[in-house]
């Protein structure tokens, strides 16, 4: 009779426990970009007080920055949030204390994790700014047409 007790006891609480399954958020589009484009904002030449002031004013404002390109170099991470997986990549500053970042938002024809890089790995991201309602909201993401 124990062993059946445990048995269920353990399917039960491996159910309760069990990860639930992640929904991988892809812009449904082909890529927007051409080889050699111009790029509008390169965090790569920026400093870091330039970076955050920059990714603030794209918070405020995002409709000023919707459609524009956009290259940015920094820590590749990725997450899970309300049962979707998330990807950002991070520019710290000097001290390691403050990280500013964008929102990134892979191309359909990605796989996860198969085609991403490793988290905390440092990763160049080329694409196009645009506006995706993840979590009930509007927030700009940058849909990564290239990935460095």
């Amino acid at each position: 009779m124990k062993k059946i007790f445990f048995a269920i006891a353990t399917l039960f609480f491996a159910a309760l426990f069990a990860p639930a399954a992640q929904e991988v958020p892809f812009a449904s589009r082909p890529p927007k970009m051409s080889p050699g484009q111009k790029i509008d904002w390169d965090f790569t030449k920026m400093n870091f007080n330039m970076a955050s002031g920059l990714v603030f004013d794209m918070m405020v404002d995002p409709q000023k920055y919707k459609d524009k390109t956009a290259k940015i170099k920094g820590q590749f991470a990725s997450d899970v949030h309300q049962g979707k997986r998330v990807f950002a990549v991070f520019v710290w500053d000097a001290t390691g204390c403050c990280p500013t970042g964008l929102n990134i938002l892979p191309l359909a024809n990605k796989k996860y994790p198969t085609d991403f890089p490793a988290d905390g790995s440092l990763v160049t991201i080329t694409g196009v700014l645009e506006m995706a309602n993840l979590f009930g909201q509007e927030d700009l993401c940058l849909v990564a047409e290239c990935w460095e």
